[in-house]
This record gives structure tokens, C-alpha cells and sequence, in this order.
């Protein structure tokens, strides 16, 4: 991903942070020369050492996940975006648009059974949380869990670079910033408003 300078964020706890709230990303392998993607939930894990890695799983039916262990892979964490508006600003005529996201890129391995089950069960209680009624790995039954684990592939991902692109008018004077600011508020919707606040995070 081409990040300019401006735009470069490296602080791993903005980071970390950004990919924990917005885990269902993209994972691409390359296969054969092509590159296959699949949209997915992955959860970013921190090992008994200190270091980090991603975790997910695929269908056994996608052929992705037999470039697994072939190559590096690149997962894809994006969510907010907005359009911007060159009215917005005092002078300037071009339009641009405003987004976060984060392409990490690392070698992969494929989970054991152990620790496949495991990785769920993980995925299961931190979306299950939020849930009236939360649905926990133990509840479902032996037989339906054996023959779904046997029917998708885990993995795990090394994070060996980060790149993290905060587009956020970084380039602009004042008052053209805030003006993006308060236009963005008047629009609502919801990625308007969180690019609105983390623009106002930057620069207060």
C-alpha cells in the first residue's frame, strides 16, 4: 500500500486498537500468479511472548487455503471512509476522499485440530459477548461441531510488516480541516461522523 509520509501512522496500540474494532478484513494469498481473497472475521492475538498474530479460518472447500504456506499473505483491515468535498475548503477545487486502513503482510501456517477449536472458541465468545443469549462453543453439539471443524481450515499469520494508512486531510491548513470537520458532523451518517472524530483527535 503507498503511504505518504503525512499519512503514516505507526503508534501499534492506534493500530492494534483500529484492527480489534474492525476485525472482519480481507486475506489475500497468491496462487499460481492470482491473487485470491476471501472476506472474513479475524482476530488479532497476542502470544505468551509478547508478539502478535492473526487468526482466522477459511471454508476446506475454498481453494485459498492451499496457498496458505506458500507465500506471504496480506490482510486487509479497512472501515470508516467518507467523500470530501472540495466546496468544503476556501480555495481549493480538487476532492479527495478520507479513510483508515491497514494492510498487514506476514507468512502463514495451517492450525491444528487443538488449536482450530481453540481459535473458535475465541471468535465465539468475543462476538457472542454482546448477545441476550450468548451461544458458547460447549453448546453445540459433538457431532455438529466435529463435522464443521472438518470442513474449514485455520490459520495463523506472523505479523511481519504493518502498513497503516490514516488519510485524514493531514495536508490542510486549519481552516480548511475543521471546515471538513463540521461538514462531515452535518452529513451524520456514521462513517462521516467517525472520520469527524478521529480528525478531531489529530488536531485539536
Amino acid at each position: 500500500m503507498h503511504v505518504p509520509k503525512i499519512n503514516q501512522e505507526t503508534n501499534w496500540q492506534e493500530i492494534s486498537s483500529f484492527i480489534r474494532e474492525n476485525g472482519f478484513g480481507i486475506l489475500v494469498n497468491v496462487a499460481a500468479g492470482t491473487p485470491l481473497a476471501t472476506h472474513i472475521p479475524i482476530e488479532l492475538e497476542e502470544k505468551a511472548d509478547g508478539a502478535f498474530v492473526l487468526k482466522g479460518h477459511i471454508a476446506k472447500n475454498n481453494p485459498q487455503w492451499e496457498s496458505f504456506t506458500s507465500g506471504p499473505a496480506l490482510a486487509i483491515f479497512t472501515a470508516p471512509h467518507a467523500y470530501i468535498s472540495s466546496s468544503w475548503y476556501e480555495k481549493e477545487k480538487i476532492p479527495t476522499w478520507n479513510y483508515i486502513a491497514v494492510h498487514i503482510y506476514g507468512p502463514m501456517r495451517i492450525l491444528t485440530d487443538e488449536e482450530l477449536a481453540a481459535s473458535l472458541e475465541k471468535l465465539m465468545n468475543h462476538y457472542e459477548a454482546a448477545s441476550e443469549h450468548p451461544v458458547h462453543l460447549h453448546d453445540i453439539p459433538e457431532k455438529e461441531l466435529h463435522n464443521n471443524l472438518k470442513a474449514i481450515v485455520g490459520f495463523e499469520m506472523t505479523i511481519a510488516d504493518v502498513q497503516a494508512r490514516y488519510k485524514l486531510s493531514q495536508n490542510k491548513n486549519d481552516r480548511d480541516y475543521n471546515s471538513v470537520i463540521h461538514h462531515l458532523k452535518q452529513r451524520g451518517d456514521e462513517d462521516a461522523l467517525r472520520i469527524a472524530e478521529e480528525m478531531e483527535k489529530r488536531r485539536k
